[in-house]
């Protein structure tokens, strides 16, 4: 019993306050369930384990292993066109960008939850198998059915993290021993997401739309489950798995990637489902778009500030982050990390920065030939640049000041090859130099912005001329950030590359465009997984900071194949008989 204790403290020390990984406790320890489900409080730890183990997460808190990312910088932007991480070694570079990645490989070069998300599913299922049996507690009378909706919206939110990641998998609703799994057929693409939304359905029904009780923030809500729910069908009616036509041939297993035929009505069902998550989330009077600042704060509070209304779900196993230590010391170069040594640094590519609408909505004045009015430029860009992106002449704390990324500049870098820092994630409070301080960053999993993307893009896709309410929706987004909405003008086709590019810039650096990028098939095109990815030389006119010429160059060429639209199945789990490995692997 003891064992069992201790365990299961340094499981909700892990999640609620340190950033220690709990998954390092030794594997021979035995987990008493009789126990467990006889004592509420050590049900809740059980469950906290749940979440420590299956909540997304896009910050690399760990050199290798579980929540180790791309093994380099936190997010998963410089594996697309987002982004360029310094470090070569780092999988973005060394697998992705280059495609070269195995069979086995896939495990350090993008899922490092491969093996564990087994073993989560596992425990949901003990919860649900078991919760019945926790005796009432008056004080908490709604624990079990409480518990019961997490359990299952948990189930379908890390069951889902597999499928979008390899298509169809094996459905497991039983106590199965987590490695057993590939000893199971794959269900197909349709009965895992129809399986993913049933149990959303159930957790709808189960949980509150939100909780006023701090200990229990970053715990699934209602709201979340819709929201699940409402990115579930959006991917299943996007083109990578709404088709009848595969990304590459599948003969007899097309089930397996997709629907193996298309249909209009999948993007109706994607819509509605938007439109409920929405309806909640406005009927709540808890959560909205986050409004009350200006449009040249709105964006960054929404990602600094914890809890804040707009935030649906977040991560918040790691707290006190400092620059010096992961994730932020991933992310940084030297200057900003008070250490000598580091990775160097997250950058946005040119090809990224050009996402950037003027401030009236129209393409920034950009020069493919380079200009003279680099700071004329900067000054025009949407106020969700400087929130993003840390560039020559932008302000990065009131400590350090002005960025110089000028040659010799006092933050310029031999490694930095596109002249834009990633600046999202490491908030202005943050001091450089010692005493260094800490702040609390969540990693947002939802949030309600997503939800009207979500829905826009929807309605365009089911109507033949996008409708008013689409205008409407994405307008509500670009509103608080000071940009007009999509002229009325536009039809379907226009309306879809407008909204993409939206999504990119409001949902940067949140780990969307990755998996964008391949739902919409759009990958292998010049300048996103395949081809030139530029950046920006600059350099003073008169020797003065002020007045700077701009040069886009190629720093890289990226190499895509199509098989990547799914990620491989592990072999050695293939070779067990069982399971079907995805096409090209």
């Amino acid at each position: 019993m003891k064992k069992m204790i201790y365990l299961l403290v340094a499981l909700v020390s892990a999640l609620l306050g340190g950033c220690g990984d709990y998954l390092e406790a030794p594997p021979t320890v035995e987990l008493d369930e009789n126990k467990v489900f006889a004592d509420r409080t050590l049900t809740e730890r059980f469950l906290t384990g749940v979440y420590a183990e299956g909540m997304p997460l896009g910050f690399n808190m760990r050199t290798s292993g579980t929540d180790s990312r791309l093994h380099s910088s936190s997010t998963l932007g410089s594996a697309c066109d987002e982004g360029e991480d310094v470090g070569d070694w780092a999988a973005g570079n060394s697998a992705w960008n280059t495609d070269n990645r195995t069979n086995e490989s896939i495990r350090w070069d993008e899922d490092t939850r491969h093996d564990l998300r087994w073993s989560t599913l596992r425990k949901c299922n003990i919860i649900l198998e078991r919760i019945h049996e926790v005796p009432f507690d008056q004080g908490d009378p709604d624990f079990n059915k409480r518990t019961e909706g997490e359990a299952y919206f948990m189930r379908a939110l890390v069951f889902w993290e597999g499928v979008y990641r390899y298509g169809g998998l094996p459905i497991i609703h039983s106590r199965l021993n987590s490695g057993d799994f590939s000893l199971h057929p794959r269900n197909s693409f349709e009965a895992c997401v129809d399986s993913i939304i049933a149990d959303c359905d159930r957790a709808i029904n189960l949980l509150p739309d939100y909780y006023t009780d701090d200990t229990k923030k970053g715990r699934a809500t209602r709201i979340a489950a819709l929201a699940l729910k409402s990115r579930v069908l959006l991917y299943a009616a996007s083109p990578l798995f709404n088709t009848d036509t595969p990304y590459l041939a599948f003969p007899g297993h097309e089930d397996l990637i997709g629907y193996g035929n298309y249909d209009k009505e999948r993007w109706k069902k994607a819509a509605d489902a938007a439109k409920t998550a929405l309806d909640a989330v406005n009927a709540s009077g808890y959560y909205g778009l986050y409004t009350e600042g200006t449009p040249e704060s709105n964006y960054e509070y929404v990602w600094t500030t914890p809890d804040n209304k707009e935030v649906i779900l977040a991560n918040k196993k790691y707290r006190n982050f400092r620059v010096s230590s992961l994730p932020m010391v991933a992310d940084l170069p030297t200057w900003a990390m008070n250490k000598a040594w580091g990775d160097g640094g997250l950058y946005a590519t040119f090809n990224f920065v050009k996402f950037y609408e003027k401030k009236d909505g129209t393409k920034a004045d950009w020069n493919d030939a380079g200009g003279d009015d680099l700071m004329n430029i900067y000054s025009s860009l949407d106020p969700r640049f400087a929130q993003t992106i840390a560039y020559h002449g932008s302000k990065w704390s009131d400590e350090v000041g002005t960025i110089n990324f000028l040659p010799n500049g006092a933050q310029s870098s031999s490694t930095d090859k596109t002249r834009h820092l990633l600046h999202k994630w490491v908030p202005r409070t943050m001091k450089v130099t010692p005493p260094l301080n800490t702040a609390n960053v969540d990693w947002i999993v939802f949030r309600v912005a997503e939800l009207y993307l979500n829905y826009a893009e929807a309605l365009n896709e089911y109507y033949e001329t996008p409708p008013a309410a689409a205008f409407d929706a994405v307008a509500k987004v670009r509103a608080r950030s000071g940009m007009p909405a999509f002229p009325s003008t536009l039809n379907k086709t226009e309306f879809r590359e407008k909204l993409r590019n939206e999504r990119g810039v409001e949902l940067a650096f949140e780990d969307h465009r990755f998996w964008d990028i391949r739902r919409w098939l759009i990958a292998e095109n010049e300048g996103v997984m395949q081809g030139r990815m530029y950046g920006l030389k600059i350099k003073s006119n008169d020797g003065t900071t002020t007045n700077i010429h701009y040069e886009p160059y190629v720093f890289e060429l990226r190499s895509w194949s199509r098989r990547s639209y799914l990620h491989p199945i592990v072999q050695d789990e293939v070779n067990k008989g069982y399971l079907v490995q995805n096409p090209g692997w």
